[in-house]
């Protein structure tokens, strides 16, 4: 599915078929989510819905939503959208960091809801996401508006509070209860959602008003699904993956895309022996959940794990083996002689190895000759095949084989 070409455009025409009455904007303070995730053109998104909303007449400001992300601190939720250029001085109005949220109150289930406390003591609520899917179930509804008012805009209590009730009663019925408890509070106002296609681009934008939410979620992650980059393989011997990041995914990898850390249907994703990670990305400020599907790791991921996020982060998600940290190594190249030791094949040639940038970003992979003979995964496909010779550098270090690489 192509990427919108007027994206802007296409913005202001979903959020003006919503039809909002007027006096719910007319000089009313409207608080916008954003997240900790990196979306596909962030900054223009949430630009473009508060330009709509001033130019509607209301004063519109950011809140972050994003649980425990950045270290469950005012200033680190703060960073973390400053790092994808969401700031006062970019948009042109208040991004407002703060960690206090309100009880609504119960749902009939006796789930605990919460709201972030500016969120709640605005005149409304735009709740802005990327619907896709997540990284921890399967269902009519996984990660979206829902997520976003159960966990994001609940901050740390809102995440910890679902998270154990997932653990408890299963994440749909958790995230649902939540999510359309906050919506029966009538303090939202509307969803704006985006898909991205196979090419981490914006394909799709959907808006929807309170009573539609639910039903254009469930829609909209069926053609998410339909697009989720995969792996076109049956069986990798290594991955090789240069990095692991919150902005990337919620658990750093795409456990539906390695195959790891949540159940999956039969060949939904290829099974992977091991998996040696290179970094860590700068957005993630050292957050590294999800380091622990990993088997190996360079040193240099190590030395930039903030073990206070990554625990603060691995507690509220209540799953301590996505905090566990593997082994490391000086180079890549000690990394990758131990990982074809380990594999027990004496001519390295015939290992199937794969690298990739990170989870998000597959539509180029570098691959060895042995796995593009074993042929792509059923339904899957390859474009321009070509086969990788690793090559190392003085420091005994992977030379990047992707294009127009600095590294």
């Amino acid at each position: 599915m192509a990427a919108l070409p007027q994206l802007a455009q296409t913005v202001r025409e979903a959020m003006a078929a919503l039809k909002m009455e007027r006096e719910k904007l007319q000089g009313k303070n409207i608080a916008l989510t954003v997240g900790s995730r990196g979306i596909a053109n962030l900054s223009l998104l949430v630009r473009t819905v508060a330009e709509w909303l001033k130019a509607s007449g209301a004063r519109p400001f950011i809140v972050p939503s994003m649980g425990s992300h950045g270290g469950a601190t005012p200033e680190g939720q703060r960073k973390v959208l400053a790092d994808y250029g969401i700031t006062e001085e970019e948009l042109g109005i208040p991004v407002r960091s703060q960690m206090e949220a309100v009880h609504l109150g119960n749902t009939p289930e006796g789930f605990d809801v919460f709201m972030d406390r500016l969120a709640y003591e605005s005149d409304g609520v735009v709740v802005f996401n990327r619907i896709k899917t997540h990284t921890d179930f399967s269902g009519r509804i996984e990660s979206g508006w829902l997520k976003m008012l159960a966990i994001g805009l609940g901050k740390v209590q809102g995440a910890r509070t679902c998270h154990r009730y997932c653990r408890q009663y299963g994440y749909e019925k958790s995230i649902r209860a939540m999510g359309s408890w906050s919506l029966a509070s009538g303090k939202i106002l509307c969803g704006v959602g985006v898909i991205e296609n196979e090419e981490h681009e914006i394909c799709a934008v959907r808006t929807a008003r309170p009573d539609q939410l639910i039903q254009t979620e469930e829609e909209a992650l069926i053609l998410a699904r339909k697009l989720l980059p995969r792996l076109p393989f049956r069986n990798i011997d290594l991955l090789i993956v240069d990095q692991l990041g919150k902005n990337i995914s919620g658990t750093g990898f795409d456990t539906k895309v390695i195959g790891r850390g949540v159940p999956l249907e039969p060949n939904e994703a290829p099974e992977i022996k091991l998996i040696y990670l290179r970094d860590i990305t700068p957005e993630s400020e050292g957050n590294a959940l999800g380091i622990g599907m990993a088997d190996f790791m360079h040193e240099r991921c190590f030395r930039k794990v903030d073990l206070k996020k990554t625990y603060i982060n691995t507690q509220a998600a209540l799953n301590p083996p996505m905090g566990f940290l593997p082994m490391h190594f000086p180079s890549d190249g000690e990394a990758v002689r131990f990982a074809l030791n380990v594999l027990g094949d004496r001519d390295k040639s015939h290992s199937r190895v794969a690298w990739i940038k990170n989870t998000l970003l597959l539509s180029e992979i570098l691959a060895s000759d042995a796995l593009l003979t074993d042929g792509p995964s059923s339904g899957a496909y390859l474009g321009a095949q070509s086969t990788i010779t690793p090559s190392f550098d003085a420091e005994d270090n992977l030379v990047s084989g992707w294009e127009g690489s600095n590294e």
